[in-house]
């Protein structure tokens, strides 16, 4: 049994491939198409994985996709009336990133096979395409590949087709749904508004939760007023905002900019007011994220929880959530953004529709491309650089560390999701507060505010952070404590947090080599690691690491087993 899981035409474009319940590969297609966020069609993704393993599509049983165009249709149509006539410029305002209009990406979603056909790919006749329900898609990916036989779920979101929020209960190889929030009601984007108001850009949340380290209450009790809780939900009040007529062209109403200012330009210099807002609306999301969890306990008892969707990817909430303790096992899908869904979708077919037994537990997020020494060597020796291959690599490249130089680190697999885990990483030394000036102006060239974040050894996290849980994905932050704050100030936001990835030997055996080399050297059991990229996506092919290395000021390649110079 061949699955070819599939997202498309919305944002975080992927693919991935499950035999008979295995998890065979998932690739990103703004890894290989180089455009972030991709909203493409996973034409090279899917080409790469039938390559990869020696797959046809004739031998594809399956194709799943996590949208159901038909439901989101009934819903838009329902808005346009409801909002009518200003909901007319919903047809105009882009449905993604790349200025694709909502009827065009419908059109295409609901002729999938058609897509196939343009781009070369023939379907066997027997192959079917299934559609799932975005939400249900998110569900999975968490619950299905857990180790839980039972679970509470809870995924959060922009919108699926009609949904920002699905509360339901997993149970062997079963969902069922016990809670939907619709839209208008959105957590997802509300906090994207806030994102563009405070002068970033569409998937740009993450700044803003690092921004928000630096603000105050002021607006805190205005925000009342403009997202609050209600018995079991909460409501997001419309007149501040313009999503349901104008889409993501204008976010936020008149009165939310006459009672708050102006937006920041996003080259404009960042000042208290932007900080203060940030704040505001990160407490609010923390806090209508606990009242639902809450209420999700409350409804479904159980001591697991599976979590997953865009605003899962909010490290803070996620500490927040644990700090509860009304769950006793929590897992947090790492891939929580729509790419995820495609590996969701695959796995509803599998195990929910088709009944078959679950038999995968996710583990290895290191499921992308891989290049082997000899090519890796190639590449080097046609750009003309210095190189060596030292007996100890880990040894070797934790001196370097050790010395105040930034490397690039590029090994084995690819990682999947958002976040850099070891395998296409910047790293440096932690207790130099120094390189993070260093590694935001003229390397990263990003925002001087933005934290980077501390790979730990496990078994050495509770020397330094408060935290009772893992976070192998460095989804989660976690205070630091106090007497380590000065040892490790490179990691250390101006909060008092760190977004915290635990390193563990049966996991990534060279990362934590890395480490433990660095650890015999410093006695500091932690590196500085930030995504191998400078404002592009991860890089992904060894080239694409070479001229990231030579544009900035890298002083170290690690290629594989290679140390290049420049």
């Amino acid at each position: 049994m061949l699955i070819l899981g599939i997202f498309a035409y919305q944002h975080d474009a992927s693919a991935c491939l499950i035999e008979n319940g295995k998890l065979l590969s998932f690739v990103e297609e703004e890894r290989l198409n180089r455009e972030r966020h991709s909203a493409a069609f996973p034409e090279l993704s899917i080409k790469y994985l039938l390559k990869q393993h020696n797959k046809t599509l004739d031998d594809i049983n399956y194709i799943t996709i996590c949208w159901k165009p038909g439901l989101e249709i009934i819903s838009n149509f329902i808005n346009v009336l409801k909002n009518f006539p200003k909901s007319l410029n919903l047809i105009k305002a882009g449905a993604t990133q790349n200025e694709i209009s909502l009827t065009s990406r419908l059109k295409k979603q609901l002729n999938l096979k058609e897509q196939f056909k343009k781009l070369g790919f023939k379907l066997n006749k027997k192959t079917k395409i299934i559609e799932i329900e975005h939400h249900i898609g998110h569900a999975a990916s968490a619950f299905l590949v857990s180790k839980f036989e039972e679970s509470a779920i809870m995924t959060w979101d922009g919108r699926g087709e009609n949904t920002s929020v699905l509360l339901s209960k997993g149970t062997g190889n079963k969902i069922t749904k016990l809670k939907e929030i619709k839209i208008p009601e959105s957590l997802g984007i509300f906090y994207s508004a806030i994102t563009t108001y405070v002068g970033f850009k569409l998937f740009d949340e993450g700044k803003t939760m690092g921004l928000s380290a630096f603000g105050t209450d002021k607006y805190l009790k205005d925000f009342d007023d403009i997202i609050y809780k209600c018995e079991n939900t909460f409501k997001v009040n419309q007149k501040y905002f313009n999503y349901m007529t104008h889409g993501r062209n204008k976010y936020l109403s008149d009165i939310f900019i006459n009672k708050f200012g102006p937006p920041r330009k996003y080259n404009d210099k960042i000042t208290q007011h932007y900080m203060d807002i940030a704040y505001a609306a990160q407490k609010k999301l923390e806090e209508i994220g606990i009242h639902l969890i809450r209420y999700l306990k409350k409804i479904c008892p159980s001591e697991n929880l599976c979590i997953t969707g865009g605003v899962a990817l909010n490290c803070i909430m996620n500490q927040k959530i644990h700090e509860t303790n009304l769950f006793k096992n929590i897992f947090i899908q790492p891939i929580a953004s729509d790419a995820g869904t495609s590996i969701g979708g695959a796995y509803y077919l599998y195990n929910s529709i088709l009944n078959y037994k679950r038999n995968y537990e996710f583990k290895n997020i290191y499921l992308g491309p891989s290049y082997s020494e000899a090519e890796i060597e190639e590449y080097i020796l046609n750009k003309k650089l210095k190189y060596s291959k030292p007996e100890n690599l880990f040894l070797e490249t934790a001196k370097i560390l050790s010395e105040g130089k930034i490397i690039g680190w590029f090994q084995d697999k690819m990682e999947g999701g958002p976040r850099a885990l070891g395998n296409r990483s910047i790293l440096a030394d932690p207790r130099n507060d120094n390189i993070k000036e260093r590694l935001n102006s003229i390397v990263k060239k990003r925002e001087s505010y933005r934290p980077f974040a501390p790979a730990v050894l496990s078994e050495d996290k509770n020397r330094y952070f408060k935290m009772n849980y893992d976070s192998d994905y460095m989804i989660l932050s976690a205070d630091v404590i106090e007497d380590k704050k000065k040892t490790i100030p490179a990691v250390t936001h101006i909060d008092g947090t760190a977004r915290v990835q635990t390193v563990k030997k049966d996991i990534n055996f060279k990362f934590w080599s890395l480490i433990n080399e660095f650890k015999n050297l410093t006695g500091t059991p932690i590196l500085l690691n930030t995504s191998f990229n400078e404002n592009e996506p991860i890089v992904c092919h060894p080239n694409e690491a070479i001229e990231c290395f030579l544009r900035t000021d890298l002083d170290f390649l690690i290629l594989q087993n290679f140390i290049v110079k420049k």
